[in-house]
């Protein structure tokens, strides 16, 4: 009797195990984002060659969080879902000189694409260029006399890349950075 409830405890398990293979393989793309929070996607030092946060990163897990980091433009993001956000500056030193241009980093969760779409369309200025390397529909923002913006949106997360310099070499920095956080996503 006890050999036959063995038996049946082990069937059972293979058959949970093979159901929650298969429901793991059902994922929408919303979901598989989901799993991935902000900082996850932030680059390590150095991961974008010569480029280390300054600082420890800041992150907005509620509504006053983001309201204490960005202030007058947290309700676009908070009108459309948000959930949670990462946001680093980073720096490029070589020895003890480092350059001016600094690259902020803003990593935001809206909780579903819909919703980072949403956020896309919503903060758009109108005078852009369209990008195609990262993200699902991605941006240059040129209107800034002295700083390039890149934003992006994949999955459900919107980004946004700012470069303190307007130069073709801090151009390619930024993107650098959009593509190097685009790969991180599913």
């Amino acid at each position: 009797m006890g050999r036959i409830k063995n038996v049946q405890i082990c069937w059972l398990t293979c058959i949970a195990v093979l159901i929650l293979a298969g429901c793991s393989d059902q994922l929408d793309d919303d979901d598989k984002g989901s799993m991935l929070i902000p900082a996850d996607l932030l680059p390590g030092d150095d991961e974008i060659s010569g480029w280390a946060g300054l600082g420890a990163y800041e992150e907005a897990n509620d509504y006053d969080g983001l309201y204490n980091i960005i202030n007058g433009g947290a309700e676009d993001f908070i009108d459309e879902g948000f959930v949670s956000a990462a946001f680093q500056i980073y720096e490029n030193c070589i020895g003890e000189v480092c350059s001016l241009a600094l690259v902020h980093l803003r990593i935001y969760d809206q909780g579903s694409s819909k919703n980072a779409v949403a956020v896309y369309d919503k903060v758009a200025n109108g005078i852009s260029t369209p990008w195609d390397d990262a993200g699902m529909e991605a941006r240059i923002d040129e209107i800034a006399l002295a700083a390039y913006t890149i934003e992006f949106w994949q999955e459900n997360f919107f980004v946004r890349v700012v470069i303190e310099e307007r130069t073709k070499d801090s151009l390619t920095i930024a993107k650098l950075f959009a593509s190097h956080v685009s790969s991180q996503i599913w």
